[in-house]
């Protein structure tokens, strides 16, 4: 439990971008090397090529070729252009804004600040309204920003009260695959993680925070080779079911993602709200039960 307790992470804090820097290099010579480098590390995860993406910007593939090897600087709205063809998130088209020498064009504020507190409050209102059913709200990292009283109640009985407070900002890929976190509590672990990794895959949110988040459950005992390779012929179930042992007794769950459609803040796009229904009326009357004991 303490390996995985230990996985606490801040909202802003996001190792994704530091990694992916460290990973191409800060040029302080010129920042038109540096943008080329994030725009061909873009291209290649999204799979095209020069020709392919200068088709959808409507520009020459030689100027896509240019831009890579740092011979053009790109304008503002060709950066926007380019971001919007390869679904780049707000907080990375920040990054490419200044790598081109532009200032930011997208809002980045903690949760809890004023900016953000509209966004918020209707978060909370919608967990609370979810209650008694389980409900969390996650970032794009996959840390739990917030969860409802039924979703602390159930970690806590799963892996201990002191992880279910809220402002606890634990990690959800760290607590479903640590052996000391929920995975014993996981009776259909295989198929949950195998679906868990190629979400991962198919999420695609930036080259750094997959491999970043890849990297980290990797680490961790008896996970199959075969799960960490992009498998694109795999469908995963649309109800993404998970199936606990509570106390010997099976509790079936799927979840529902919401997310929040804000395009000027990194991130409230960021932001997603995963609620959890009972798969029957047994799992229902069970989950009901379980919420009646912490009255």
């Amino acid at each position: 439990m303490r390996s995985a307790i230990s996985q606490i992470n801040s909202l802003t804090g996001n190792g994704g971008v530091c990694v992916l820097l460290l990973r191409i290099g800060m040029n302080t010579g010129s920042p038109t090397p540096y943008f080329g480098d994030l725009l061909r590390s873009w291209r290649t995860e999204r799979q095209l090529s020069q020709s392919e993406l200068a088709l959808t910007v409507e520009t020459p593939s030689r100027h896509i070729s240019f831009l890579e090897t740092g011979r053009s600087k790109p304008s503002r709205d060709m950066v926007f252009r380019l971001s919007a063809a390869l679904q780049v998130p707000l907080r990375d088209r920040n990054l490419l804004l200044r790598a081109a020498g532009l200032a930011d064009a997208y809002a980045v504020h903690d949760i809890t600040s004023s900016e953000m507190s509209t966004i918020h409050g209707a978060v909370i209102r919608l967990m609370t309204a979810h209650d008694p059913y389980p409900s969390f709200a996650i970032d794009r990292s996959w840390n739990i920003v917030d969860m409802n009283a039924s979703a602390q109640f159930l970690v806590g009985q799963l892996i201990g009260v002191a992880a279910s407070s809220a402002e606890a900002r634990l990690n959800i890929l760290d607590l479903a695959f640590d052996p000391h976190g929920l995975r014993p509590h996981i009776e259909n672990w295989d198929d949950f993680a195998r679906q868990t990794v190629q979400r991962l895959h198919r999420e695609a949110l930036g080259p750094s925070d997959l491999r970043n988040a890849m990297d980290r459950i990797k680490q961790h005992p008896d996970l199959p080779d075969r799960w960490w390779n992009f498998d694109v012929k795999y469908t995963p179930n649309p109800v993404f079911p998970i199936c606990l042992n509570i106390s010997g007794t099976q509790l079936e769950l799927f979840s529902v993602i919401a997310s929040i459609a804000m395009p000027t803040n990194a991130l409230a796009q960021e932001l997603r709200v995963e609620t959890f229904f009972p798969v029957d009326e047994e799992a229902e009357a069970l989950l009901l039960s379980l919420n009646s004991d912490r009255q």
